[in-house]
């Protein structure tokens, strides 16, 4: 979560988002990461309390007392599945939400955002623009001049005596700008050779898709969109979902994950027990180095 929180600081605090907005956009990021965290605990929970009764010699002492370890289960059980309960409301329900609530909340705080701070330059995905000072309505924007790094291969630079911003277009994540009286400079990269077209007008786009995510994700689907969604595609219909990959694919491979993380409170609070009772002499710390080992080990698979 830190990770991603970082992440968002770092993009919306240089467009000039509150501190308000920033921790409202934490407090909607904290559900998501619920689901990893209940099925984390309940073996924390179960490790350290099993490795605890062992190491004190009191899961000998229940033995010798005739209390088998299989009787030892039931609150175990009892404990996964209200776990699983838990971590399956919150991935087919709470999760999803979330990061629609998290998309509405990036365009609400676009409507705000400062795109264009005039005396600094300001980078909007592949692209950096710099304005001088603001003008009047005959010339809003003046002085203003555009780095363009779209092609690897070729950085083109724009100058323009004066600009307007036509349109930001939520749907396309781009903003759309005017130039007046410029000019744009090519440089090829290793040959001799420098290029100037001068323009009367001029009109450009420049990508906003840090700040915009308008394609919905495979993963901002409930569980029974989800599965609506695989018949769907399954059965040839076209359907749009950002990620990269086939849609088909994404879609099962959410469904996967969503049905993972219920199962794994179980099967990992199940786990726990055997390796919980084992008899060890090395200390009291043995349970939670070994959940912590267990984490590490499927935190790779979990997080998509």
């Amino acid at each position: 979560m830190v990770q991603n929180v970082l992440r968002f600081i770092d993009e919306l605090v240089s467009a000039g988002v509150s501190v308000d907005a920033l921790v409202q956009l934490s407090a909607i990021i904290l559900p998501s990461y619920v689901a990893y965290a209940i099925p984390s605990a309940l073996l924390f929970g179960v490790l350290l309390s099993f490795g605890r009764m062992s190491t004190d010699g009191e899961i000998i002492a229940m033995r010798a007392s005739g209390v088998s370890v299989p009787s030892l289960l039931p609150p175990v059980l009892a404990l996964g599945l209200l776990a699983t309960c838990a971590t399956g409301y919150v991935v087919f329900e709470v999760e999803p939400e979330s990061h629609r609530n998290m998309k509405l909340l990036l365009r609400q705080l676009q409507q705000s955002v400062r795109l264009i701070e005039p005396g600094e330059f300001r980078r909007l995905g592949s692209s950096t623009i710099y304005v001088h000072e603001l003008g009047d309505e005959a010339c809003p924007l003046q002085g203003v001049l555009i780095s363009d790094a779209r092609d690897a291969r070729r950085t083109l630079y724009i100058a323009a005596r004066c600009g307007t911003v036509h349109n930001v277009e939520a749907e396309t994540a781009q903003l759309a700008l005017a130039l007046h009286d410029g000019s744009v400079h090519f440089s090829d990269p290793g040959a001799e050779r420098y290029r100037r077209i001068r323009f009367d007008e001029l009109e450009t786009r420049l990508d906003l898709e840090r700040y915009f995510r308008p394609r919905r994700k495979a993963r901002d689907y409930r569980f029974a969109e989800l599965l609506d969604l695989r018949t769907r595609l399954a059965s040839g219909e076209k359907i749009k979902i950002s990620g990269g990959i086939d849609p088909l694919t994404q879609v099962q491979l959410q469904i996967h994950r969503k049905l993972a993380f219920p199962i794994a409170s179980i099967a990992l609070a199940l786990l726990a027990v055997p390796m919980g009772i084992r008899p060890v002499r090395a200390g009291r710390s043995w349970g939670a180095l070994t959940a912590i080992g267990i984490v590490a080990a499927t935190s790779r698979a979990w997080i998509p």
